[in-house]
């Protein structure tokens, strides 16, 4: 990609965005960025920007400061239904990802993860099991750096394995993993998605561009549903299964994970050696372990890992105890079927926290699992109400107007032995600034919680319906 002399836009400065920038302005293009905000922080980044030769604008795009551009890079949190990203479309400019740009510069191999849920597990997984071999690595995308700052500041990876979502894919052109994996694919983000199809036809993109020499690694059952989206050859396509053997790829046979890759198979570890527990995490595990065995890792690196690995934050964490209850914060769940797998690895009664600002999801997915397993519903957010309706007379359901009424509830309705569970179904930003902030002050509350000062719970004028 020649950017040399270019007029380039950025549109968004927030992490990847200010990324883009960077990389634009190294390779010496004429660098414009635009950006809705105008507080302090996007003040300061604006700043740093400008110290580097871009112009800035803020506080909305406007459709003179985007004109005559030839090439536009959109950040993932830019929807691009917006005015000026159609108008920049009319005109017939290239419009780009982060993901995208930071690819034409890069000069080492990429490992891609995507999927609904688990993405980020499996990224650290992948990271860890090749450092543990030996492997210069750089771990990016949508977990810690953004891609095109990793390129530019370069440090000698040998690899890259990034987290790609489904909005960062929308843009991608010549993108083309050596390593693509998907996890898994339930509706999510159906507030910018007008249909379950055109999400998954978004993350379909990751296969797009693959060829001989490439992988592609699909959890098994899946495989035709992204063949019908795009992943149709001539990549080696290897599967995942945590419930029956594969030809090729990673399982659980005799109760032992197991990776066959091009002809050799290898043992790595018991199930139970595996921490944390839970489905969902083997699932992530298997996909890691097939990943880190084409790239020829040791069975032993990657035995030592899946030991040694306690989970992440905000994902199915402990979070304490109380009075023999224990509290779970997993505030990542921003989605019914992350909900569902975390409610499945639960071992006895749950009390469950949920909502925040719905993503146009149909809550009623969750009944099944919830008569199972739930005992009671606590729900906040501007998205309770709609809950309440999905799942009306399944379980006691409560409201709450703040994160600790709602852990105080909980607590009140749970007995010793039980669990009190932040698992939303819902992103944060009705209350929070994100997930990490909203499973920060659940940590914070259960921390404090003591004989003296909790749980005080609520009159019944918060009851919704009785037991079923």
């Amino acid at each position: 990609m020649d950017v040399k002399g270019k007029e380039t836009l950025v549109l968004g400065i927030g992490a990847s965005g200010t990324g883009a920038a960077r990389l634009l302005a190294r390779e010496g293009a004429r660098v414009r960025c635009s950006d809705s905000g105008a507080g302090p922080d996007a003040r300061r980044r604006a700043g740093a920007l400008e110290k580097i030769g871009c112009r800035v604008e803020m506080g909305g795009h406007t459709e003179g400061f985007a004109r005559g551009v030839a090439l536009a890079v959109i950040s993932p949190g830019i929807d691009p239904s917006i005015p000026v990203v159609r108008r920049l479309r009319a005109d017939g400019v290239e419009l780009i990802s982060e993901i995208e740009l930071a690819y034409a510069f890069c000069d080492a191999p990429v490992i891609a993860v995507t999927g609904t849920n688990g993405k980020t597990t499996t990224v650290t997984l992948i990271e860890r099991i090749l450092r543990a071999d030996g492997r210069n690595i750089a771990a990016c995308g949508n977990i810690g750096k953004p891609f095109s700052e990793c390129v530019v500041e370069k440090g000698g990876a040998e690899l890259f394995v990034l987290e790609v979502s489904s909005f960062q894919l929308e843009a991608v052109r010549a993108f083309r993993p050596w390593i693509a994996v998907a996890l898994n694919i339930a509706p999510d983000h159906l507030d910018r998605y007008r249909t379950f199809d055109d999400y998954a036809a978004a993350k379909a993109a990751i296969f797009r561009k693959q060829g001989a020499g490439d992988w592609a690694i699909v959890k098994a059952g899946e495989r035709r549903g992204w063949e019908k989206r795009g992943m149709r050859g001539p990549q080696t396509v290897i599967e995942f299964s945590a419930r029956g053997e594969v030809p090729q790829g990673a399982c659980v046979k005799d109760d032992r994970i197991v990776v066959t890759v091009g002809g050799a198979r290898e043992e790595i570890c018991r199930r139970e050696e595996l921490l944390p527990g839970g489905f969902h995490n083997l699932e992530n595990a298997l996909a890691a372990a097939a990943a880190a065995s084409i790239c020829g890792a040791h069975s032993a690196s990657t035995r030592r890992v899946f030991r040694e690995f306690r989970g992440l934050p905000h994902r199915m964490e402990p979070a304490g105890k109380w009075r023999g209850i224990s509290f779970v914060n997993d505030s990542k769940a921003t989605n019914p079927d992350a909900v569902l797998r975390a409610l499945e690895s639960a071992t006895g009664p749950v009390v469950l926290i949920a909502g925040g600002r719905d993503k146009g999801f149909d809550y009623s997915a969750l009944r099944g699992e919830i008569l199972r397993t739930v005992k009671g519903l606590v729900l906040i957010g501007e998205a309770r109400e709609k809950m309440a309706r999905d799942l009306e007379g399944a379980v006691t359901t409560r409201f709450a107007e703040t994160l600790g009424e709602a852990v105080r509830i909980a607590a009140g309705q749970a007995a010793p032995g039980d669990t009190v569970m932040l698992s939303p179904a819902c992103s944060s930003y009705d209350m929070f600034r994100n997930y990490e902030e909203r499973g920060d002050e659940f940590k914070r509350i259960v921390a404090n919680m003591t004989e003296e000062n909790g749980p005080r719970v609520p009159a019944s004028p918060c009851a919704l319906n009785a037991e079923p």
